[in-house]
């Protein structure tokens, strides 16, 4: 049975003023091609469909249309977990009926794990989403003296699956974790956040596959155990350049393939003076980090900036004192700029000077009136 591999979604996901929705778009454009050239038989999505636990409409609705193309139209089973990112009720609401479709989702973890079983019974897939050390203390009371960390809670886990599952059977574990020694990016903020829930690889001995989720960065933990990563680059540094796709399984040789996808549009850190910048071409539809060696990081030079390169993402430049210190700007930081922020940059980029209270006050003052006037 050919089995795909894949993770973190990240449906919902803002960029910029908008959304990664196109690039999405594009990634499961090249999934579905894919499952109809290599004749996949079923999908396993280990976690992080969407971005946060409340998923805007277009998130949903990108979601909806993908699972009912993999499961109507390609007639494929779809195994899906919750992982952190995601709200594990809603993700999993009407799971049961879902299941006659072919969409077999588990939000939260479930004593005991019952396998999704595939190719006449020769396939089973138990479902282990983002679950913590409480989760499973509640499930397993027996075992509270035992559970103290997230390693020991994932351990008992899966040593009641050991136990009962069959080794006549392909078995494999289907995961949202972080095993002690993967390689994170950038974008794995919450991973970095919560090193304290790592576990170790040797809880999942025994599987004849592990597929993870969580991780960005595509990479085999061991034989057996591999994280897809995410389909497309989600943030600048390490993560621009790696090579992002989707494992393909063969459960009869147990050969796995990693295929790698195109993104829609680059991503790239690149640095020069303002000259050498705007002659890059090549970087029209790219997302940016641009690092300016010969100008300021201020306003007026994103506002150029940004009318040349549409996806400029961050600006670095030179710092306003005369040593080696660098300022920077990133679309975040722009947006929460209000009026009285815009005011105090300009006089501080172009006239290196900083208002007083009384001029501060002044100036919000004037600034109301003209609001007020424009409501008029």
């Amino acid at each position: 049975m050919k089995l795909l591999h894949t993770s973190d979604w990240h449906f919902g996901m803002s960029v910029g003023t908008g959304s990664y929705e196109e690039d999405q778009r594009f990634f499961l454009s090249q999934l579905y091609e894919l499952i109809r050239r290599e004749q996949v038989q079923a999908v396993l999505l280990a976690g992080d469909v969407y971005d946060t636990g409340v998923a805007n409409a277009a998130a949903i609705e990108l979601y909806n249309e993908a699972v009912t193309t993999l499961c109507g139209q390609l007639g494929i089973p779809v195994v899906v977990i919750a992982g952190n990112h995601d709200s594990a009720a809603r993700l999993a609401a009407c799971r049961r009926l879902l299941r006659a479709a072919g969409l077999y989702v588990t939000g939260k973890l479930t004593r005991p794990v019952e396998p999704v079983v595939l190719d006449g019974g020769r396939v089973a897939v138990y479902p282990l989403p983002y679950c913590n050390a409480d989760e499973v203390k509640a499930l397993f009371p027996e075992e509270r003296s035992r559970i103290r960390s997230q390693e020991t809670a994932v351990q008992v886990v899966c040593d009641e699956i050991r136990r009962t599952m069959d080794p006549g059977r392909v078995n494999i574990i289907l995961s949202h974790a972080l095993i002690v020694q993967a390689e994170l990016s950038e974008s794995d903020r919450s991973a970095r956040v919560g090193f304290a829930t790592a576990v170790s690889k040797d809880v999942f001995e025994g599987f004849d596959y592990v597929a993870l989720g969580h991780i960005h960065k595509p990479q085999r933990i061991s034989d057996r155990i591999r994280y897809s990563g995410s389909p497309m680059a989600y943030s600048f540094g390490s993560e621009e350049l790696q090579e992002k796709g989707v494992v393909l399984l063969d459960t009869d040789t147990g050969a796995q393939t990693f295929v790698p996808l195109k993104p829609l549009r680059p991503r790239a850190t690149v640095r020069g003076t303002y000259e050498e910048l705007i002659a890059r071409t090549d970087l029209a539809e790219a997302y940016l980090r641009l690092e300016v060696t010969d100008r300021y990081a201020g306003l007026e030079l994103w506002a150029d900036l940004q009318s040349r390169f549409p996806q400029l993402l961050e600006l670095r430049g030179k710092g306003l004192e005369e040593n080696e210190t660098v300022t920077a700007l990133t679309v975040d930081q722009l947006r929460t700029l209000d009026e009285t922020d815009i005011m105090m940059r300009f006089l501080a980029e172009h006239f290196d000077y900083t208002p007083t209270r009384s001029q501060i006050d002044l100036f919000r003052e004037a600034a109301a009136v003209c609001d007020t006037q424009g409501e008029d």
